[in-house]
C-alpha cells in the first residue's frame, strides 16, 4: 500500500510541480563543468608529452638490449644501425635466422664502437616535435 500511495503522490507532484531545472541551476552546472575543463585540459597535454618521452626512451632501451644480444651472438661485432623500414637493418635481419627487434624502430639509430646508441641528426621524434634527442645523455627529452 505504501508504494501505491507514493506513486500517486509522485505523479501528482510531477504533473503540478516543478517540471525542469531553473536557469540558476543550469548556470551553476555549466560553471562547474567550465572550471573542471580549465583544470584538466592543460594537465592532459602535459601527461601526453610525458608519455611520448617515456615511449621514446623505452624504444631506446629495447634497441640497446637488442644491440647487446647482437654483440653476444656475433662475437664482438656491434650492429651498424637500425632502419625504420626494416631494410638492411642488422637488428631485424641478424646473422642466420636471429631477429633481435620484433618490429621496426620508430626512429633510425646508430651505434658507436662501444655499442652506445645515438641519433645521427638532431631531429625530432616522428610523432611529436616536442621530443628531441639529447646528445649528452643519449636519451629522448622533452623540449
Amino acid at each position: 500500500m505504501k508504494i501505491g500511495r507514493f506513486m500517486r503522490k509522485f505523479r501528482k507532484q510531477f504533473r503540478y510541480g516543478q517540471k525542469g531545472f531553473t536557469l540558476i541551476e543550469l548556470l551553476i552546472v555549466v560553471a562547474i563543468l567550465g572550471i573542471l575543463a580549465a583544470v584538466i585540459v592543460p594537465n592532459l597535454a602535459t601527461f601526453l608529452g610525458t608519455g611520448q618521452v617515456a615511449a621514446a626512451n623505452t624504444e631506446v632501451a629495447n634497441v640497446e638490449t637488442a644491440a647487446l644480444a647482437f654483440y653476444a651472438d656475433t662475437n664482438g661485432d656491434w650492429p651498424t644501425s637500425t632502419n625504420t623500414t626494416g631494410a638492411n637493418d642488422s637488428l631485424r635481419d641478424g646473422p642466420g635466422t636471429a631477429v633481435y627487434l620484433s618490429a621496426d624502430a620508430v626512429y633510425n639509430y646508430a651505434f658507436d664502437g662501444n655499442g652506445k646508441v645515438s641519433v645521427t641528426d638532431d631531429t625530432a621524434w616522428p610523432d611529436d616535435a616536442n621530443v628531441k634527442w639529447d646528445v649528452d645523455s643519449h636519451t629522448w627529452m622533452k623540449q
